[in-house]
């Protein structure tokens, strides 16, 4: 999902550094996944992110 939001700009030490801070900023529990609450937790305190991200299906 990263390579796709950013076109493939990124390099993959890029890359894993964005998944890494995700990771620690929303893994309320510590055991390095992101469950749907926490996912809940991370979006509520980012409202930009509920405007701009859409996943097509």
């Amino acid at each position: 999902m990263i390579r796709s939001l950013t076109r493939d700009e990124l390099s993959d030490e890029e890359v894993e550094f964005i998944i890494e801070r995700i990771i620690e900023e929303a893994d309320l529990d510590g055991d390095d996944r992101i469950n749907y609450a926490e996912f809940e937790h991370v979006v509520s305190r980012s409202p930009d992110f509920i405007r701009t991200f859409h996943i097509r299906i």
